[in-house]
């Protein structure tokens, strides 16, 4: 059976970035178990494939990248915001802030990169918002990392929203494994409208 994805769905993929994904990267290290624990890199290459197959756009929500003027002059940073200015994470124009193998963007496909976040959310201060309600998008399908920290506070920011919201329990990660088990199965099923692993919501679009 052909699935038939509903015309208003999209997927939302946070900071697939080799500084997060790959083994060489500057903090995959503090996501490897995790992300081993789940095969995550393997479910959201098959999200992302799956999506350009089926013609699902792909937003893209990516964080803010290091470079000189990075937080120059606040009076305010995060935590966040300091640790990675610290160790050069995400670092502007390096290898580390490309998108990790087969889960590129497809402009071609109707894929989207959004402004950059600069903290946690991939609502806040970029035009998320505005390019998803510009295209009618109402079911949103969310990946990416790390599973307690942007992906959450996108999806929540989402939720409040009004979006329906679907997220992926294996396509995401956190720094530890118990980190992860925390947020996807005592966090998220208190807002999020489905939680699923990829297989399973490719498998309710067959069914659909």
């Amino acid at each position: 059976m052909t699935s038939t994805p509903p015309p208003n769905t999209a997927i939302v993929l946070i900071d697939p970035y080799n500084d997060f994904l790959h083994p060489s990267g500057k903090l995959n290290h503090m996501l490897a178990s995790s992300l081993a624990a789940t095969n995550s890199i393997t479910h959201l290459q098959t999200l992302v494939k799956y999506a350009h197959t089926h013609q699902i756009p792909i937003f893209y929500g990516l964080h803010q990248q290091v470079r000189p003027s990075f937080i120059a002059g606040w009076t305010h940073p995060t935590n966040t915001q300091k640790s990675q200015m610290e160790h050069s994470a995400f670092e502007e124009g390096s290898w580390g802030v490309e998108i990790y193998t087969d889960l590129e963007p497809d402009i071609e496909k109707g894929d989207v990169v959004l402004s950059k976040h600069w903290c946690s959310s991939s609502f806040q201060n970029t035009d998320l918002e505005y390019q998803l309600r510009q295209r009618g998008v109402q079911n949103l399908v969310m990946g990416g990392m790390t599973a307690n920290t942007c992906l959450e506070s996108t999806a929540r920011y989402a939720y409040e929203l009004g979006f329906h919201v679907t997220l992926l329990k294996d396509a995401t990660a956190g720094f530890s494994v118990e980190q992860k088990d925390a947020a996807t199965e005592l966090i998220w099923p208190l807002f999020a409208n489905r939680v699923l692993t990829v297989d399973e919501w490719i498998e309710s679009l067959e069914k659909a």
